[in-house]
């Protein structure tokens, strides 16, 4: 018996050890949160909508609007013009997969609105703002952008 206690007790000490070790913090360079635990759906990036567009005026009477960053795939519809009341019901993410430190894993998926490159400031820490999924749109102003961003953009046609 006195072999099982010592067992769990020294397992007890190294769990204890463990849970208190500060934990090792990286960057994700797809969507700039920084992090200690990845897992398949650990990165998500919402769709940005352009603040300055006019929306498409559907026959109900509503307003759709159209992603930034993958257009037709990523819509919300307002119900009245500046009313700030939006239906997300099928709204997706424009990515949501693990994070990455790796740049060969991005490179293609930049598209200077939603997913930008990391721009770091004079201390070397990234001054890119990780956007939240959340019940609302994120809009264009709510996005840190840069000098550069621009050459990122995807032009189809």
């Amino acid at each position: 018996m006195d072999a099982y206690y010592r067992t769990q007790s020294s397992r007890s000490l190294n769990m204890n050890h463990t849970a208190t070790a500060p934990a090792c913090r990286e960057h994700c360079i797809r969507c700039h949160k920084d992090f200690s635990v990845n897992y398949p759906s650990a990165c998500v990036v919402p769709h940005v909508f352009d603040s300055r567009c006019d929306p498409l005026r559907l026959y109900s009477g509503e307003f759709q609007w159209m992603s930034e960053c993958c257009g037709g795939y990523g819509t919300v519809t307002e119900e009245g013009p500046g009313s700030g009341t939006f239906r997300m019901m099928e709204l997706t993410a424009c990515y949501r997969g693990p994070h990455t430190t790796y740049k060969d894993a991005v490179r293609l998926q930049y598209n200077g609105v939603s997913i930008l490159r990391c721009r770091h400031n004079g201390s070397g820490k990234c001054i890119r703002n990780h956007l939240t999924q959340r019940n609302k749109p994120v809009f264009d102003k709510e996005v840190v952008y840069c000098d550069g961003d621009e050459q990122d953009r995807h032009h189809d046609g």
